[in-house]
């Protein structure tokens, strides 16, 4: 049976999307956003493909970037903040214009993120306001969320763990 001529353009042109989809699939799964969470798996993964900066806000309509309240004072947040940093692997940390910043590179393809994290005074305890951001791209796959839930688990972690904890290191 013979096949039709255009067949086999269309076949060419189905590998052509194969592989886009498979990158953008894989980098999704690999940054694991919480994309049934608020506000819905479409909205997210529009922003995770045309994105690439997280920045967390009170009002963040993606409530695992709503800046958190830690229950210190702002120098031991920023030494905590500090601290988790390193111990994420993170380089060229550094405190620049009382912001703690940072480059976190990527362990598939070696990209470099920025990040920068400053702090309010909130009464007896700081809010941690932080952005990460890509510095090649439109869409960073949910990659600066990732490094945002990163640094927000691992400073709670130390809070958590007080006796872990020596501010300044």
């Amino acid at each position: 049976m013979l096949e039709p001529k255009w067949s086999g353009h269309r076949h060419r042109r189905s590998k052509k999307l194969a592989v886009p989809f498979l990158l953008i699939t894989g980098g999704l799964l690999l940054n694991r956003p919480p994309l049934l969470s608020p506000p819905g798996p479409l909205e997210r993964i529009k922003t995770y493909l045309t994105t690439n900066v997280a920045t967390t806000r009170l009002d963040h309509r993606f409530p695992e970037l709503r800046s958190p309240l830690v229950p210190l004072d702002t120098q031991q947040t920023q030494g905590a903040g500090f601290a988790s940093m390193r111990s994420l692997g993170w380089t060229e940390i550094s405190v620049v214009d009382g912001r703690t910043v940072a480059v976190v590179v990527s362990p598939l393809f070696g990209f470099r993120d920025d990040l920068s994290v400053w702090l309010e005074k909130a009464g007896s305890a700081t809010l941690l306001h932080a952005r990460s951001s890509s510095r090649i791209g439109k869409g960073d796959l949910a990659a600066n969320t990732r490094h945002l839930r990163w640094l927000f688990a691992e400073v709670k972690r130390r809070v958590d763990a007080p006796s872990e904890f020596v501010p300044g290191t």
